[in-house]
């Protein structure tokens, strides 16, 4: 007598010996897979990672690595949903799946060298992911350097600045409805051109504190460079904090002073 199988993401049971679902492609399995309402409790947050462009067979092979790690979880075509508890061990479940793809680095052809100790754990965490996403061969020595085929250098040197770029626009705020930025940066200018004279200017520093506040709240404006927009921030940061700080006892208002002027000069060019 037959035993039953099913696949994991449609749920259509089959006899054993079938190996794989007529209709999704995947692998099947011995036992039924979950629904989604039934994964987590009632005040389980849930998460969806979606697989589109994931082959059967990965997407056979991270089932197994969930079933393996016990791990509440269903599927909706090729759209995962799991538990947000569970979040991290997803992830190692999922690039342990795509190291197992991924082509070993051919050490007989030319190869580049990228120097990763300047980068924080989470930022190197996130290259090799991607690496790890787009298929490219690659290792880290025991130094911490990342070395690619010379063949790849041009798709990781975009890998690289697509990240660097998204981590100097997570640095902004969300933004501000109804403000416009260069608004903001003119009293930005013109109330460090006062301070700059006269730290002890009342108007100069509210006006300043007004739009300080404001800024801080703004997402990159279309047409600003991250580095500048990141470089103007921290400009106005020190600016507060020296008017915070209040006069030194021996230099005075000379940390204000200079301060304001830095931020001026830097906004200079904008106005």
């Amino acid at each position: 007598m037959f035993g039953m199988v099913w696949c994991f993401q449609c749920g259509a049971p089959y006899d054993d010996d079938v190996s794989e679902c007529a209709e999704c492609g995947v692998a099947t399995f011995p036992t039924q897979p979950q629904q989604p309402e039934e994964v987590g409790g009632p005040d389980d947050e849930q998460l969806a990672y979606e697989f589109h462009e994931w082959s059967y067979d990965a997407r056979s092979r991270l089932e197994a690595a969930l079933r393996t790690r016990e791990l509440e979880h269903a599927w909706l075509g090729p759209t995962l949903i799991m538990c947000e508890r569970d979040e991290e061990v997803v992830d190692q479940a999922v690039e342990a799946v795509l190291r197992e793809q991924l082509p070993k680095l051919d050490k007989s052809l030319p190869a580049v060298v990228y120097e990763l100790r300047d980068f924080d754990d989470a930022h190197k965490a996130n290259v090799l992911s991607e690496l790890l996403s787009e298929g490219i061969a690659h290792e880290v020595d025991y130094a911490g350097n990342l070395e690619v085929a010379e063949a790849d250098e041009e798709a990781v040197d975009a890998l690289f600045d697509r990240l660097t770029s998204a981590v100097s626009e997570r640095q902004f705020g969300p933004g501000l409805p109804g403000v416009e930025p260069y608004q903001v940066l003119e009293a930005l200018f013109f109330s460090a051109d006062r301070l700059r004279r006269n730290t002890s200017d009342s108007k100069a520093v509210e006006d300043f504190a007004l739009a300080h506040e404001q800024v801080v709240q703004l997402s990159l404006p279309w047409g600003y460079e991250p580095d500048f927009w990141r470089a103007m921030l921290d400009a106005a940061d020190s600016l507060r904090e020296a008017l915070v700080a209040g006069p030194d006892p021996v230099e005075g208002d000379a940390a204000a002073e200079q301060a304001a002027r830095a931020l001026r000069e830097l906004l200079r060019r904008y106005m």
